[in-house]
């Protein structure tokens, strides 16, 4: 199996091929505030564990934990051109 590459914002290329992509979780003002918003994206979500603060490319991955200490969802997070914080999921094509 090959994984795809590049990104889209919906997971199509213009060709109908699958492309590797981010998809949208979460945007907030401050990293603060994104991870507030993160908590309370999913009932079963109790706490957030910031795995990889990448200074040199300033994106962090953070995992979403359930009250069992299981993973919910894993996502990358960053601060956009204008400030603000995003969290999205990557989504990994495989054909």
């Amino acid at each position: 199996m090959t994984g795809c590459t590049g990104e889209s914002t919906n997971g199509d290329s213009p060709d109908g091929d699958c492309t590797s992509h981010y998809a949208l979780v979460a945007n907030a003002p401050t990293r603060a505030a994104l991870e507030q918003k993160l908590l309370r994206q999913h009932p079963s979500v109790k706490s957030l564990k910031v795995l990889d603060e990448d200074t040199a490319d300033e994106k962090i991955t953070v995992n979403l934990i359930n009250a069992r200490e299981r993973l919910v969802a894993s996502l990358d997070a960053w601060r956009k051109d204008d400030g603000t914080w995003t969290a999205q999921r990557w989504s990994q094509c495989i054909d």
